[in-house]
């Protein structure tokens, strides 16, 4: 990937790209409506997206995907990601699977990598 293809640097220093930036959104709204239907048995924010006509993250611009994003996504995203709950497996680019497939399995080392390339 070009460097000029990272939108935002997250929390945990991972750099994302619009295009895993929205993958991970769906991830979490695909959650919040499975977890919704199986505690009420109910469809209200299934409902409400297809309501107003949802253009779909991908179709976001940059600075909407930031902001939904740091709107509590972010959070959500990681303790869905490390519960092993996410709906679908990560994106293959998501800088997170990168991390999952390094051989030593040695998170600190590629994160300080990630942020010496900067």
């Amino acid at each position: 990937m070009q460097e000029d293809n990272f939108i935002f640097e997250d929390q945990h220093a991972m750099r994302l790209t619009h295009y895993v930036m929205a993958e991970r959104l769906m991830q979490v709204e695909a959650h919040k409506i499975i977890e919704e239907y199986k505690a009420n048995a109910t469809h209200e924010t299934l409902a409400f997206i297809l309501e107003g006509g949802f253009k779909g993250f991908h179709n976001y611009t940059d600075s909407e995907l930031i902001a939904e994003y740091i709107d509590g996504a972010e959070d959500i995203w990681y303790d869905l990601q490390a519960d092993g709950e996410l709906p679908w497996g990560m994106y293959e680019d998501d800088p997170m699977m990168q991390l999952i497939e390094d051989e030593a399995g040695e998170l600190e080392q590629a994160v300080m990598k990630a942020r010496s390339t900067l």
